[in-house]
């Protein structure tokens, strides 16, 4: 059997290849036994293989003698939100996120609904090399399926973000893009709550992935398409498992993901006046920086992953964050990334701009270049390929080996790093020009070669 991908936060693979019940069951047990709350929450995104695998998740778990608190079709930040809600130890949500449909994976969250820290991730590994074991029958958990997930989800948001909204507001009309996702029951709710009318495609959980599961500018052609028909405010895609948002203006032109943590924290800072630091991970746009300087605050720029990024807003002071994926992270409704709060965030904002455009509210910041391409893991030696770019491009302002290496020059930079969820290895480059991104690409290229 093929291995699956491993990092922090869990596991991935391909069903049938790398991704099977013999796989995954070693990793649940050894979860249900470090936890010292024996309440689970289990939930997961639209992909065909949950039907076989959530069964298979709470079954181990109920052998273990694990209390399992069931919410069925879930965004993964709301599993997490659902520990606490739950007071349970812990979470697994059912997902590959941005992978394409044949893959699913699961995510382990904490007694915090955080992801596992490394020293969680360290004790489940110990714990599958040397299973508890137990001369009596362990009692079988308690199983309860619950369906107030998303409400509690939607509450959780107005407590928070509700009151950010003006109090003369203008009607927003918005495009959802839900790609028959985790998402396409809360986002619609949300974009209800926070004043705007929704036209929804793509909107049927359990069906395939209409388009790639990524939202991605290239997948996003149906979306730009109904803005531009129905003449609305702005469209706004997810990613399946809901924790990824990416923006379409109203000209059905896609801005790019990494604008929607820079205008989802713009919108918060500027609606609640808070001067808080901002924690971004590595790849994270330079446009951040603008947004920085326009408040006066900073960034610390952490590892990729949102553990990663979480733990550095902890350190930091931040009150919101995320990653240039189109992942927000406003730990006061859920320390992960959420495209429900991004969403919310989004609409604030034009709501407080009232007259002003989603294109000219981006154009106030930087547009820089970025290009992201992938090359596959195995065929060229990292270690190696490492060595040779930084005598390459030694005439960098900073070399940062914080995450793989990412060469940062007076206006732009390059970021080589491997993949946690693909065998492959990312590639980050940003400039302010189409011209002067190809001339890196180019140089990086004569590395690979």
């Amino acid at each position: 059997m093929e291995k699956p991908i491993v990092s922090v936060a869990g596991l991935r693979g391909i069903v049938g290849k790398s991704f099977t019940p013999e796989i995954i069951v070693p990793y649940i047990a050894a979860f249900a036994d470090m936890l010292t709350r024996k309440r689970v929450v289990v939930g997961g995104d639209s992909r065909p293989s949950r039907e076989w695998a959530q069964p298979v998740v709470e079954s181990v778990l109920r052998a273990r003698g694990v209390e399992v608190i069931s919410i069925g079709l879930a965004p993964t930040p709301t599993v997490g939100m659902m520990v606490r809600h739950f007071k349970a130890g812990g979470g697994i949500a059912i997902t590959a996120s941005h992978n394409p449909s044949e893959w699913n994976g699961l995510k382990f969250f904490h007694s915090k609904g955080e992801f596992l820290t490394p020293q969680h991730h360290h004790r489940l590994v110990e714990l599958m090399k040397h299973p508890k074991t137990s001369t009596k029958a362990a009692r079988v958990g308690k199983y309860t399926a619950s369906n107030e997930a998303v409400e509690a989800h939607l509450e959780t948001l107005l407590t928070h973000l509700g009151p950010l909204l003006p109090a003369r507001k203008r009607k927003l009309r918005i495009v959802l893009d839900c790609c028959n996702g985790a998402g396409s029951i809360l986002a619609p709710l949300v974009a209800t709550a926070f004043k705007s009318t929704a036209e929804i495609i793509f909107n049927n959980p359990g069906r395939t992935f209409p388009r790639g599961a990524e939202p991605l500018p290239e997948n996003l052609k149906a979306l730009t398409r109904e803005v531009k028909l129905v003449g609305a405010d702005f469209g706004a895609a997810l990613d399946p498992d809901a924790d990824r948002l990416a923006l379409v203006d109203e000209n059905g032109q896609p801005i790019g993901e990494e604008r929607t943590l820079l205008l989802a924290a713009d919108a918060y800072l500027a609606a609640t006046g808070e001067k808080t630091p901002l924690a971004v991970n590595l790849s994270t746009s330079q446009a951040i920086d603008a947004l920085a300087k326009k408040y006066g605050t900073t960034v610390t720029r952490t590892k990729i992953g949102e553990a990663h990024v979480l733990a550095g807003m902890k350190r930091a002071g931040a009150t919101i964050g995320g990653e240039g994926n189109g992942g927000v992270i406003l730990p006061a409704v859920h320390p992960g990334r959420d495209a429900a709060t991004a969403l919310a965030l989004i609409l604030i904002g034009l709501h407080v701009r009232r007259t002003k455009t989603l294109s000219a509210w981006n154009s106030e910041f930087p547009d820089f270049v970025m290009v992201k391409t992938k090359v596959a893991l195995g065929s060229i030696p990292l270690r190696r390929t490492i060595q040779r770019a930084k005598s390459i491009f030694r005439d960098a302002v900073k070399i940062d080996e914080t995450d793989g290496v990412k060469f940062v020059f007076a206006d732009s930079f390059l970021h080589l790093r491997p993949s946690g969820t693909e065998p492959i290895i990312r590639i980050f480059v940003e400039a302010p020009d189409k011209l002067m991104a190809a001339q890196l690409l180019k140089q990086l290229n004569a590395v690979l070669a």
